[in-house]
């Protein structure tokens, strides 16, 4: 054997023994806090320290606490899909433009498909569904984020190695019933499809799965404040994925996580529900760190938002600040409106002490929180115009309708709990971007949303 050929042996030998994953950290989070904003943070901070809860925001003691700019490329207000395909690409676009340029003319390449192709294992993890915008913006291109058909079959072809959310929100083409339904789909591309951890196939090791809580259409995992002992969380989806991918600890991995019903809930003004949601997402960042804890030098954590929801303020007419009064709040918005319907039917003609008496069980108005005459007057008027003469009209807001006693029932201990809300929609305000591991220090300063991908791409080499 010649000189050549041996040194040629002797460089595969190497090339086979060294990762095959790029270089930089090897296994990467990408939490993403929809609707995060610093408002959102420093109240669920205030909450926990008011009520003398034992847990905290782990990611507050991050080494590195920064900001991040979220404009779209055509509006000073981002909207999800916008800022997530800056998030994923590092490029700018039109809102409601899934992985495409503005003009809606050509596809950008997402950081997950180029570390899918350095060997590591991509998971797409959400409380909302696996085809929402945020999610969307990692392996889809599409010039409509609403195109949720075409966003989830492009799900299944992206070969990624984990999905887990609520469902698929359109697994039938409407527009043209003959196409094969996603799950099929996903079938035949070569997934697992698991219903909560009842069908869940732990013996399946290495096959690509698809986790979620049914395949019904259920547009959220159920919000924190409503979940039930037991039922699928996004702490359980990200502890799982880490188990799946740690039976191939060399590959690596990355995985985006979303709290995307940190979102829902603000654009709810539903300010006990969102904050339980921030402790919810918490709780999976934990899951991340206790990994970190065991790899401290091949793993980062990146937490940031996509934009700010509802333009929350805290305070506002005096210098008190009563937020632990939202501990009473025990059902979200959405469900007390459940409840509530839930009476007109099984009542013909309810009366006032049946929806006092619900809005004390779920609220603690009255019971814990005091209600003066012309509060409750005002809650009579809109319970008579909703239940009696039936002229009052159901609420809307971008993700949810609810009757309008719930919604100004929900209004009423904000106002108590002295938390304001500018908005039932997205802000412009900056959003914080906290992390922690192998080259943080990349990610300081002032940042555009655009500046967190393509700093990735630069600690893992790829162009």
């Amino acid at each position: 054997m010649n000189k050549l050929s041996k040194f040629s042996l002797l460089a595969l030998f190497i090339s086979l023994s060294l990762p095959i994953y790029s270089k930089g950290p090897k296994y990467i989070f990408f939490f993403i806090g929809d609707g995060m904003g610093f408002g959102h943070v420093e109240a669920t901070r205030l909450f926990l320290d008011e009520t003398k809860s034992s847990e905290n925001l782990l990611f507050l003691d991050f080494p590195i606490v920064t900001h991040a700019v979220t404009q779209s490329a055509d509006h000073r207000i981002t909207d999800s899909a916008a800022a997530a395909t800056a998030l994923a690409t590092g490029s700018k676009t039109a809102n409601y433009t899934v992985g495409m340029d503005s003009s809606r003319t050509y596809a950008l390449t997402p950081i997950s498909k180029q570390l899918k192709k350095t060997g590591r294992q991509i998971g797409i993890i959400t409380t909302a569904t696996i085809d929402h915008a945020t999610p969307a913006g990692f392996y889809a291109t599409q010039p409509d984020r609403n195109l949720y058909y075409q966003i989830g079959k492009q799900a299944a072809e992206s070969g990624f190695d984990f999905f887990g959310g609520a469902s698929l929100l359109k697994p039938v083409n409407n527009n043209n019933p003959q196409d094969i339904d996603l799950y099929t789909y996903f079938r035949k591309m070569g997934y697992t499809i698991c219903n909560d951890f009842k069908n869940y196939d732990k013996s399946a090791k290495n096959g690509k799965i698809v986790l979620l809580y049914d395949t019904l259409g259920t547009k959220h995992i159920p919000y924190e404040i409503d979940r039930k002992s037991g039922t699928l969380s996004l702490k359980e989806l990200t502890q799982t994925c880490i188990n799946r991918f740690m039976n191939n600890p060399k590959q690596g991995f990355f995985m985006m996580i979303e709290g995307g019903t940190i979102d829902w809930a603000a654009h709810s003004n539903d300010a006990a529900t969102m904050i339980q949601e921030t402790i919810g997402f918490n709780e999976s960042i934990k899951v991340a760190y206790d990994f970190y804890l065991k790899h401290p030098k091949e793993t980062l954590i990146i937490v940031t938002a996509d934009h700010e929801t509802g333009g929350i303020g805290l305070g506002i007419k005096d210098s008190n600040l009563p937020i632990s009064l939202l501990q009473k709040q025990k059902v979200s918005e959405e469900n007390l409106s459940n409840i509530l319907y839930q009476l007109k039917e099984r009542k013909s003609s309810p009366s006032w002490e049946d929806a006092k008496e619900i809005l004390k069980k779920n609220l603690g108005l009255w019971e814990y929180i005091p209600v003066s005459y012309s509060e409750e007057a005002e809650l009579m008027r809109i319970f008579d115009a909703s239940f009696i003469s039936k002229r009052a009209k159901d609420i809307t807001n971008l993700y949810s309708t609810v009757g309008p006693l719930t919604n100004a029932a929900i209004s009423l201990i904000n106002q108590k709990a002295h938390i304001g809300w500018t908005s039932n929609n997205h802000t412009g305000a900056v959003v914080p971007v906290y992390v922690i591991g192998a080259e943080q220090e990349q990610f300081s300063g002032r940042l555009d949303n655009t500046d967190i991908p393509n700093t990735i791409r630069k600690i893992t080499g790829i162009k």
